[in-house]
């Protein structure tokens, strides 16, 4: 008896054996999904899911068993029948210590052109460009499975050929509305983007966080304002909600209105009609959310900061802080900004941001204003405790004007890295207008 069971189960294995098959990875994917995350240098690919048909066995997944083009894989992870490969993230300014490629070749010490701060010219380095129709980004992957893969039910999905996604996904352009706002006076059109904290009444007043991009995002693509790099997006993450419940707010000034009216911003350092707009615009906010009119907190880079500036020097109680990347103005008017609440991050290798905002933070000490300056200038590459550690030394000095340098880098390097730092974000969430 006991040798016609063991016989029985011997054939009971053959037999299970023999219904497990293989199958081509080719034959077993469904699909794949790229999915997008924004970081400081812009929207990019964070991570690819590869759906197969059945129910994956996760002990039969490393990262090893797949490859993406062009990306490293970190890590794989399993939810039934998707495998989700984790990539890599790598700022595409690291590779040239921060500089920025002019487009014809070759590389300008300040790394903008005359188009860098939403200014119109024809320079040919790689400054925001001035009057681009843009493009959408691309959010394209190629995968390829190299490794044997299992299902729960015993098939083996064996390497295949290198297939591209045919899904993407843009979590964090979910978490805003788009609208839209037209000037009378002007009768300029403004697409802005809002978030609303979970929860969001009109009984409760909130912070608002008023974004303005630097002019790459002066196109006919809207979204553009916050897929440019994470100025809008991280104050809206979930990480910072939960820390700072705040409305954000992030404002485009599309090619239409330059065509039209002229640049938001210019080397003239004159108010503009789109000026005025921005303007009107952040008054109908005002009007229209439930903000809490003393922590109104203005933000943005290149065109952005000059804006801010700009509003800043005409309405200097608009603002009850303002975190200002990679900009300047008319020196002699920003005396009007001395009893501000300003942190000012710049890069060592910004032609014109570095050493015009040096001037105003000396224009400023000399009218008195609480002033100060890092005692280096930061690295390009920090850890989060680093990071930490130069803010911290820098909130001790108890001063209402903070002003960094960012060694070496370039204009558009700046805001790849400045939104990055959470003890500014922390800071700026602690001021109150007086």
């Amino acid at each position: 008896m006991k040798r016609i069971i063991s016989s029985l189960c011997a054939m009971a294995c053959l037999v299970t054996a023999a219904a497990a098959k293989s199958v081509s990875a080719d034959k077993g994917i469904s699909c794949v999904t790229s999915v997008a995350r924004i970081f400081g240098d812009g929207e990019k690919v964070d991570s690819v899911i590869v759906s197969y048909k059945k129910a994956i066995d996760p002990q039969s997944v490393s990262a090893d068993d797949y490859e993406v083009e062009g990306r490293r894989i970190a890590s794989a992870s399993v939810s039934g029948k998707d495998v989700t490969l984790q990539l890599v993230y790598e700022n595409k300014w690291d590779a040239s210590g921060g500089q920025m490629q002019m487009r014809g070749g070759g590389r300008r010490p300040d790394g903008e052109d005359k188009a860098g701060g939403g200014r119109p010219g024809e320079g040919q380095g790689a400054g925001p460009r001035f009057d681009s129709e843009g493009s959408p980004v691309d959010l394209s992957c190629t995968v390829r499975q190299l490794g044997e893969v299992a299902a729960h039910n015993g098939t083996v999905y064996t390497a295949g050929s290198a297939i591209r996604n045919t899904r993407v996904r843009e979590p964090e352009l979910e978490l805003f509305q788009k609208k839209s706002f037209t000037d009378s006076g002007t009768g300029i059109t403004l697409p802005y983007f809002v978030y609303l904290p979970d929860g969001y009444s009109k009984k409760e007043r909130y912070p608002l966080v008023f974004f303005v991009p630097d002019a790459s995002a002066d196109t006919n693509i809207d979204t553009a304002t916050l897929t440019q790099g994470n100025g809008a997006i991280v104050w809206a993450s979930e990480e910072e909600q939960a820390k700072h419940k705040a409305i954000v707010v992030a404002v485009q000034y599309p090619l239409q209105a330059v065509r039209e009216h002229g640049a938001l911003t210019d080397d003239s350092y004159t108010w503009t009609d789109g000026l005025s707009a921005v303007y009107k615009l952040l008054q109908h906010l005002l009007a229209t959310y439930s903000v809490d009119t003393s922590r109104i907190y203005g933000t943005g880079q290149s065109q952005g900061c000059m804006t801010n500036i700009a509003l800043s020097d005409r309405y200097p109680d608009l603002f009850a802080a303002q975190f200002l990347v990679a900009g300047q103005w008319n020196v002699e008017e920003m005396a009007a900004m001395k009893d501000k609440k300003l942190w000012i991050v710049v890069c060592e290798g910004d032609g014109k941001a570095y050493p015009e905002m040096s001037a105003a933070v000396g224009l400023w000490e000399s009218l008195g204003a609480s002033v100060a300056r890092g005692d280096s200038f930061w690295k390009q590459q920090r850890t989060e405790a680093e990071k930490q550690a130069d803010t911290d030394a820098m909130r001790a000095k108890g001063a209402d004007i903070m002003f960094n340098v960012i060694e070496g880098g370039s204009h558009m390097y700046t805001w790849s890295v400045a939104y990055d730092i959470a003890g500014i974000r922390d800071w700026l969430f602690e001021q109150q207008s007086r």
